[in-house]
């Protein structure tokens, strides 16, 4: 027959309250948590998924988190870009305004010193920061002043072609904002690069585009045709006489003629259908005629530049058709970046929803992998309180045990 010593009993006994004592531990920290699997080995598997949930979880945060810094940066340029699109539109009324014989010189003075102002705002628009105090149009120089003007008229884009691309879901990205220099700098213009001669022979040429004309009107006795005006050459053997006998029907036909610094005759259109030069036959080969032929290469201009010089030209009381063209151009590049901005934020609105649900979705199997279920915890601390108590009891009675 084995003998227990009474020691060895109430080591029994002690490891029996010990444990029981570890469970009602455990159970406590449950409640006091909310938590089922407080380790991995309260559950392994539970464990591993609730670590893949976790990661999933943090993925998606961070999706939203892009979205919310995209969605301020884009809020920031739309409004930057109404401002500019009202400002535009202004300008281009005072433009408009301006190219008109009627006014004074005063007046023309006026409007030149309102687009003058208008600039200055456009500019500093240009130059806009958002919350965080990066430069919404630096690309991705954030942190640099993207437009500066060194000298009067010149302004100079100091950011890059970047636009930076923010994560929103596991396959798509969206761009945050757009570089000032596709927005404001390199903006299409009315004028054409490139001026070829017509061929000698041709005796009739209709549709001309925009471009530089010349007529040399002491080499032949052609008339020229511009709208429902014909004048003959040998009455216009003086340019200012042929200027003053364009501008004296412009009403009908729409064509301004100008004398430019060079002593050239320069002819625009203000209105109406085009220019046409008609020679004579006999006159075609001395006539000296050459157009612009190439419509489909325009010059990139800086639409700050365009702006001041439209005031320039306002102010010297000359004719502003080519700038009104480019203040529409400029205008018309803005509305279609304000268009691309809202479509982006549409976008990120959508997938912000998409995203919510996501994570909606996987805070719930979360819950369900190792939320507690207080009712069953409680029940459990309740049995093991019991148990403990047994075993206090237990050890009480076997420690007073004597031989």
């Amino acid at each position: 027959m084995a003998r227990i010593s009474t020691m060895n009993i109430t080591q029994r006994a002690i490891d029996a309250m010990l444990r029981q004592q570890a469970k009602v531990s455990d159970t406590q920290l449950q409640i006091s948590t909310g938590r089922r699997v407080l380790t991995p080995s309260d559950d392994p598997a539970s464990a591993t998924r609730v670590l893949g949930l976790n990661r999933a979880l943090e993925t998606v945060q961070q999706y939203q988190s892009n979205i919310d810094r995209a969605k301020s940066r884009l809020e920031t340029e739309e409004g930057v870009l109404e401002g500019a699109t009202n400002l535009l539109q202004r300008v281009s009324e005072l433009a408009v305004q301006g190219n008109n014989d009627t006014l004074s010189k005063s007046d023309t003075t006026a409007v030149a010193a309102e687009i003058h102002q208008l600039l200055d705002q456009l500019y500093s628009m240009a130059n806009t920061q958002d919350s965080n105090g990066e430069y919404i149009f630096a690309g991705y120089q954030s942190g640099t002043k993207p437009f500066t003007n060194p000298a009067i008229g010149s302004y100079l884009y100091n950011g890059d072609l970047g636009q930076r691309q923010l994560q929103i879901s596991p396959d798509r990205k969206v761009a945050d904002g757009d570089n000032g220099f596709g927005l404001f700098v390199n903006v299409e213009t009315s004028a054409f690069t490139k001026v070829t001669a017509v061929a000698v022979d041709v005796t009739d040429l209709t549709a001309i585009a925009d471009g530089d004309i010349t007529i040399d009107g002491g080499n032949g006795n052609g008339p020229v045709s511009i709208g429902a005006l014909t004048v003959a050459a040998t009455e216009a053997e003086r340019l200012q006489q042929l200027a003053d006998a364009v501008n004296g029907v412009k009403e009908s036909t729409g064509v301004r003629a100008t004398i430019n610094a060079s002593g050239a005759l320069e002819l625009s259109v203000v209105g109406g259908s085009g220019i046409t030069v008609a020679l004579g036959a006999g006159a075609a080969a001395k006539s000296g005629l050459t157009a612009g032929s190439e419509p489909t290469t325009t010059i990139p201009r800086n639409v700050f530049e365009t702006l001041h010089q439209l005031a320039t030209e306002l102010e010297n009381d000359r004719p502003v058709d080519r700038y009104i063209g480019d203040v529409h151009l400029a205008l018309e590049s803005v509305i279609n970046t304000r268009t691309a901005v809202g479509g982006r934020l549409n976008s990120i609105d959508e997938q912000q929803e998409v995203n919510a649900d996501l994570e909606l979705s996987l805070e719930s199997h979360k819950s369900q992998e190792e939320d507690l279920d207080f009712a069953e915890a409680i029940a459990r601390f309740e049995r093991q309180m019991t148990a403990l108590q047994a075993a206090q009891q237990s050890y009480v009675k076997i420690k007073g045990l004597s031989l």
